[in-house]
């Protein structure tokens, strides 16, 4: 089989990893099905989990974040952008 990934420009690294015979088998299919090797498929498969945890990590940074901004009354004060002016009043001026 033919792949694409292979011919990336940076190193790979080799691993081993065990597989249950189920996962090995349903592995192998799903490459096979997509014409590509079972080293390609898990690489994107490791790529998409890899993504999945950085979006957590942003997500709960932006989560403390977002607690600190509405929890800090320095902070709060300089919520112009809300619709509030810089002296606290509600918008009118």
């Amino acid at each position: 089989m033919y792949n694409n990934d292979v011919m990336k420009k940076e190193n790979l690294y080799r691993t081993q990893v065990l597989l249950e015979p189920a996962q090995y088998r349903e592995l192998t299919e799903l490459a096979e099905g997509e014409g590509i090797s079972l080293s390609a498929l898990l690489r994107r498969i490791v790529a998409q989990g890899l993504e999945e945890q950085r979006r957590r990590k942003l997500a709960s940074a932006a989560e403390s974040l977002m607690e600190l901004y509405y929890s800090e009354g320095d902070i709060v004060g300089y919520s112009a952008l809300d619709g509030e002016d810089f002296n606290g009043g509600g918008g009118g001026g």
